[in-house]
């Protein structure tokens, strides 16, 4: 697919986002990503996954990343509006199951693939209990305005930011109920390696586990 870049925003000092022109009848679950292709190659080669930011309900595809100093990256935030990339269709099954409470955990970049399926759940009206838990270096977490406003109208959505250099609160989970949650980490692959080890130590089933580990390349 050759997807058409309509803007690129600054989220962050270090983190942007290209908006991309959204083909007629382009269909995906939030979550998803697609990989990328830029006509360069470094030590990784010339593609990578990035998951898609934007929600399935708006009109536009985002893809959000952290600046880098591999050529791919530096191609990437070289981009202007009306340039093109070469994507893949939607892929991944790290994907919002509407059925069951969902307790998100992220990490930094981590929060894009939760981005899409929090603006899904508003826009949709789903009922489905969400809990984020974003843990950040700093406190100047990643799309923290929207998170905000999509919490004052989606009521069961329930969000706890920790700053990891400074905060030293323990990491509230849920209480489970006879409706078990499913579990979804996406960040740093030590993160959520710890994470997984930590909630199956406390009993939760790995069936009851999704995670999506970014690679820093």
């Amino acid at each position: 697919m050759i997807l058409k870049v309509l803007d690129k925003k600054q989220e962050t000092n270090n983190i942007f986002s290209l908006i991309l022109e959204k083909p007629k009848d382009f269909s995906f679950y939030p979550g998803q990503y697609l990989d990328v292709e830029l006509p360069v190659k470094d030590n990784f080669g010339s593609t990578r996954a990035f998951t898609i930011s934007a929600s399935p309900t708006e009109d536009f595809l985002m893809i959000t990343t952290k600046k880098g100093v591999s050529k791919f990256k530096k191609a990437m935030k070289n981009l202007e509006a009306g340039n093109t990339i070469i994507t893949s269709h939607p892929a991944g099954t790290f994907t919002l199951d509407e059925s069951q409470d969902a307790v998100f955990i992220a990490g930094g970049v981590g929060i894009t693939p939760f981005r899409s399926m929090i603006k899904y759940a508003v826009g949709q009206k789903l009922t489905t209990p969400i809990t984020l838990i974003y843990l950040n270096s700093t406190d100047n977490f990643l799309f923290k305005k929207e998170l905000d406003f999509w919490k004052k109208v989606y009521p069961k959505l329930k969000i706890v930011y920790i700053v990891t250099n400074k905060d030293n609160q323990s990491i509230y989970l849920p209480p489970t109920t006879y409706h078990l949650p499913i579990y979804y980490l996406a960040g740093p692959p030590g993160m959520v390696d710890d994470f997984e080890k930590m909630l199956k130590e406390i009993g939760i089933d790995e069936t009851n586990i999704r995670y999506d580990r970014f690679d820093g390349y």
